[in-house]
């Protein structure tokens, strides 16, 4: 059984933006600089957006010892 203790994130779709946002700097760099800017500028967000989000998770956790 499974200790109360364990903590889970939430749920989050920042991975699945993450991972688009490489697939689409990687059809850029076949097609267009402007594609690979839009994903970089994506992947630059993704990346903020999980931080950010597993800080706001972070704060609202009450670790009991």
């Amino acid at each position: 059984m499974a200790s109360p203790d364990i903590h889970l994130p939430q749920p989050s779709f920042w991975p699945l933006a993450l991972a688009l946002s490489v697939l689409i700097v990687a059809i850029g760099v076949l097609t267009s600089l402007i594609i690979s800017l839009i994903g970089v500028i994506l992947l630059i967000g993704s990346i903020i957006g999980w931080t950010f989000e597993n800080q706001a998770d972070d704060k609202g956790a009450h670790h009991h010892e």
